[in-house]
């Protein structure tokens, strides 16, 4: 069965996306074979980023104007990719959550693969809370900004209220160095574990580089770009902190529901 990661994000325009993007890439060529699922119905951006244009989308399996197998796309050369689309706010408003049911038709998928990577959509509505609640880790994406900070503090209380999610890894995106990194997720610990019964796992660093907005610009992930080594370098760090993390507690919960039979 797949191990499902979401990365996620209490506001927008922290660069979720791109690290999704990027993390996906890193973590096939690390430990294997991974589908990154774009789920934001209304921003979805994932494959722009790879610089791929998709006949179907994630909106085609909610339609049910193909099957979910159909709308999965492999790029060559990286991973598969199960894209999402922009502009589909009328859908989502007529059916109430059209994701509730995704993550488990994933894990039910005959051609299995070893990672599922969600590219959630920013905030804590139902359709973001419920992939996090069907996923084995659950990854917040935090920039040094005092709306991030707020943002990604209300997005793990709504998941610890509304889904008894209890564990996150907590990544810092463009960071100015090691040290600023560390004292805003230091500062941002204390004030999630003062108030929440959660745990949160430091998982690294992106520095904010030039080179990241000129890839994204370019539609190439940055980690397929020539020279960037040291990028690469605190990606690999971020996927390997990762898979070493406990699992999320609404998963364990669901694990042991199922082995009980």
């Amino acid at each position: 069965m797949s191990t499902v990661i979401s990365i996620a994000s209490g506001k927008g325009g922290v660069g979720k996306s791109s690290l999704a993007v990027n993390f996906s890439i890193r973590l096939q060529e690390i430990a294997g074979s991974t589908l990154l699922v774009d789920s934001d119905l209304l921003m979805a951006n994932a494959h722009i980023l790879m610089g791929f244009r998709p006949e179907l989308s994630l909106v085609d399996v909610i339609e049910k104007k193909c099957a979910l197998s159909d709308a999965i796309q492999k790029i060559p050369g990286t991973v598969s990719i199960l894209p999402g689309r922009s502009g589909t706010s009328v859908l989502v408003e007529k059916d109430g959550d059209p994701l509730e049911t995704l993550v488990p038709q994933i894990r039910s998928l005959k051609e299995s693969y070893d990672y599922v990577v969600m590219d959630a959509a920013a905030g804590a509505g139902d359709g973001v809370l419920n992939a996090l609640s069907h996923s084995d880790h659950v990854v917040i994406v935090l920039l040094g900004q005092a709306t991030s900070f707020v943002d990604a503090y209300a997005l793990i209380k709504n998941a610890y209220i509304e889904r008894r999610i209890t564990q996150f890894s907590v990544v810092v995106n463009m960071a100015d160095n090691k040290v600023k990194a560390q004292t805003l997720y230091d500062n941002f610990e204390r004030t999630v574990c003062g108030f929440l019964p959660v745990s949160l796992i430091y998982t690294g660093y992106i520095p904010l580089r030039d080179a990241i907005a000129r890839s994204s610009k370019k539609c190439k992930p940055i980690v397929q770009a020539p020279g960037e080594k040291h990028l690469i370098e605190h990606i690999d760090t971020v996927v390997h902190r990762i898979l070493a993390a406990p699992l999320s507690t609404s998963r364990q919960t669901e694990v042991v529901a199922s082995d009980c039979g």
